[in-house]
């Protein structure tokens, strides 16, 4: 296994840079970092986590913003609202890939109206209503990541969880093998159930030949 050669200070740049847009796109708001770039027990593949809390009465604009000003922080490949909280209010919660860095370091950004006093249920609907900018596809693929980042920190189970649910998201069953072979075999099966993220799936599997050889 060789561990991809990553540089954290420019993730940790990428981090303030976000924040700063955001706190200064919004007057009364408060933008912070949360897990572990907040706790300081990040290490090269974390990810950033933030947290946007704001006045109720700019919610619905500033859910709308979002691409554009998290756009001229830095070009975005994908962002997606998570569809447990899109008809809610008071609450977002928002993942965002950007380009030329590493697939390890997305953005998980949670947005709060004031009023829901960061609740981290506020809103929620479960099961949630059907959305259509939601692909399952996207999502297993983003499990395929967090899988490899799992292998490189040890935690051989947590990776097979995470491709199990990845599978699952896919309508398929998970095969037996390796997490690096699972990894493989799903970018194949998403790659050929839904063309649109070949191009991902081709960028998952150059990075396990990386990790894995």
């Amino acid at each position: 296994m060789k561990p991809p050669p990553l540089d954290p200070t420019i993730r940790d740049t990428l981090a303030q840079r976000l924040l700063a847009a955001l706190q200064d796109s919004q007057p009364g708001s408060l933008a912070e970092l949360r897990g572990s770039l907040a706790a300081g027990t990040s290490d090269a593949y974390s990810d950033i986590d933030l947290l946007w809390e704001i006045p109720d009465d700019s919610f619905s604009r500033v859910v709308e913003s979002i691409p554009a000003l998290l756009g001229k922080v830095h070009p975005i490949t994908s962002l997606r609202f998570d569809p447990v909280f899109r008809q809610s209010s008071t609450h977002r919660l928002v993942f965002v890939q950007f380009e030329n860095l590493p697939l390890f370091w997305r953005l998980d950004l949670e947005i709060f109206a004031q009023s829901a006093q960061r609740d981290p249920d506020a809103g929620r609907q479960e099961p949630p209503l059907p959305d259509p900018d939601w692909s399952p596809t996207h999502s297993a693929l983003m499990n395929a990541i967090a899988a490899i980042k799992a292998v490189l920190r040890g935690r051989q189970e947590q990776a097979r969880d995470l491709l199990a649910r990845a599978y699952a998201r896919v309508g398929l069953p998970a095969p037996d093998g390796n997490p690096s072979e699972l990894v493989r075999d799903l970018c194949g099966q998403v790659a050929r159930l839904d063309p649109a993220q070949a191009g991902l799936a081709r960028q998952i599997t150059e990075l396990c030949h990386q990790v894995f050889g």
